[in-house]
């Protein structure tokens, strides 16, 4: 067998050793540093990382290796990965050009995105900026015109990618969750039959409570401490993202009358901070792609957060 530590290629090694029928064990960076700190005196050498490799691939049978990405999934997180960084050079485009805007006294409405009045608002002042200026200003706002005209080929590129993966495809279909959780949720995703139910699915994105169980009186209970956060940090903001724009359709009264709204209507009138129920959201929809790619069913919100044991004894 092979142990290695995830990099950017792992998975493609991956796949080529076990095209030639290799058995591959990704180890976490963590787990190997814990063990030279146990072992090895947190003596951290090549020579120690190998070994460490060694003994865990070997003999500890408890240790989760990271999943290997298909190339599908490699391709869909290649994508969504440059539109990522597109979208971060739009940002800081728009964002300097709007401040050297100001420090002109030009005066740009907060969140316009329409490049053509920028580009007369700066003409309008065009004798006190002077050719340069202007003319600096102008390469700017084209960087981001241009940004987001890639970016929108991107988000084409990427919706194709989704359609054609039916795991994705599947994860579409659940409100709130578009191309991009979508995208995300199928590459960390992988198989489905890896989680058996769907606590350990939302534990998995990091949104399952830390338990911090010592026995000493006064210890809070897990459902007043904070959820863990493990896993990856791009999939848990993107799932919360989704339940945010949920939470604005609720509040803008267009959510259609259903389980989740009753359950939003009801977190509210409890009196539960804005923070909190974003986050048991998220959990929610989690728990419905769980269902959803589990038992093979389509996306129906009047049964969307009803107990499967209730929908059993309503259709009898």
């Amino acid at each position: 067998p092979f142990a290695m530590e995830p990099c950017c290629g792992y998975s493609q090694i991956s796949l080529r050793l076990q095209n030639t029928v290799h058995e591959v064990k990704v180890i976490s960076g963590h787990a190997v540093k814990n063990w030279i700190a146990t072992h090895k005196s947190n003596q951290k050498t090549d020579l120690n990382d190998a070994t460490a490799l060694a003994k865990l691939a070997l003999y500890d049978h408890d240790l989760q290796p990271i999943r290997v990405k298909n190339v599908e999934e490699c391709r869909i997180a290649s994508v969504q990965a440059i539109r990522i960084q597109l979208r971060t050079q739009a940002t800081k485009s728009l964002v300097c050009f709007k401040s050297l805007c100001q420090c002109w006294g030009i005066v740009i409405r907060r969140g316009s995105l329409n490049t053509k009045k920028m580009a007369e608002a700066v003409a309008a002042v065009e004798k006190l900026l002077g050719a340069e200026v202007a003319s600096s200003l102008m390469i700017l706002r084209d960087a981001y015109k241009f940004t987001m005209k890639q970016i929108n080929a991107l988000d084409k590129l990427l919706d194709a990618l989704v359609e054609a993966n039916e795991q994705a495809r599947t994860m579409k279909t659940v409100l709130g969750i578009g191309t991009q959780t979508a995208a995300r949720l199928a590459v960390t995703t992988g198989d489905i039959k890896r989680f058996p139910m769907p606590r350990i699915y939302v534990a998995y994105f990091g949104f399952a409570p830390r338990n911090i169980i010592t026995g000493l009186p006064g210890t809070p209970s897990p459902s007043k401490r904070n959820v863990s956060r493990r896993g990856v940090r791009v999939a848990r903001s993107i799932i919360i993202q989704a339940a945010a724009t949920i939470y604005m359709l609720y509040c803008k009264d267009m959510l259609p009358e259903c389980q989740l709204r009753r359950w939003l209507h009801e977190q509210i009138k409890r009196g539960k901070p804005y923070g909190k129920i974003i986050v048991s959201l998220a959990a929610n929809l989690l728990r419905m792609v769980w269902a959803l790619l589990t038992y093979g069913e389509k996306f129906d919100s009047h049964k969307a957060g009803v107990p499967r044991s209730v929908l059993a004894a309503m259709e009898k």
